[in-house]
């Protein structure tokens, strides 16, 4: 491999093309894990392959661990990438996220956007209630106030509170349909 290594850095363009064909499964592999805003999966092995040739150069070629030198710096290269676009976009720098093989749900930038939207679109509706419509929504909804509480504190009885709250919920759902139309 070592003589390899050394006729690509001299240049031999078969000799570049057949190490990266040795590590072609590796740089498809690690493209797979990843789902990166704005890169497409051939856009990341292309990556990957300029991670080859920019190893090639850079091997100082005294030892005999191009292999490990290589590995390393693929799999580095591709999660710096995903870093540095995670800045770029103001996310959260965790791996985890970004892995197409995680349990959790993740949101991408368009999912962010339109809830965004839609919280905005909410409080404007919330705004064109009354308010005492208003006041209802927002003890239960936002500031979690029990019904049993709420009830207490302003000397109602229970199922009047309850047709209140319902009777909010359905001018803040009419307002909304109204607004999307």
């Amino acid at each position: 491999m070592e003589e390899i290594v050394l006729r690509a850095k001299d240049g031999d363009n078969e000799a570049i093309k057949a190490i990266i064909e040795k590590y072609k499964g590796l740089i498809i592999k690690e493209a797979f894990k990843y789902r990166i805003p704005s890169y497409e999966f051939e856009d990341i092995v292309q990556h990957g392959y300029l991670t080859v040739i920019k190893s090639i150069k850079m091997y100082k070629g005294k030892s005999n661990a191009f292999n490990g030198y290589i590995i390393t710096a693929i799999k580095n290269n591709i999660a710096y990438l995903l870093r540095g676009n995670i800045k770029h976009y103001r996310e959260v720098p965790d791996e985890a996220i970004a892995k197409k093989d995680s349990t959790e749900n993740t949101l991408t930038i368009e999912d962010q956007i339109i809830a965004y939207e839609e919280v905005k679109k909410l409080y404007a509706a919330l705004d064109k209630l009354n308010k005492e419509d208003r006041e209802i929504i927002d003890k239960f909804y936002f500031d979690e106030v029990k019904i049993k509480k709420y009830c207490r504190d302003n000397n109602l009885c229970y199922s009047t509170l309850i047709k209140r709250k319902r009777k909010a919920l359905k001018k803040l759902e009419d307002i909304l349909q109204n607004d999307s139309n």
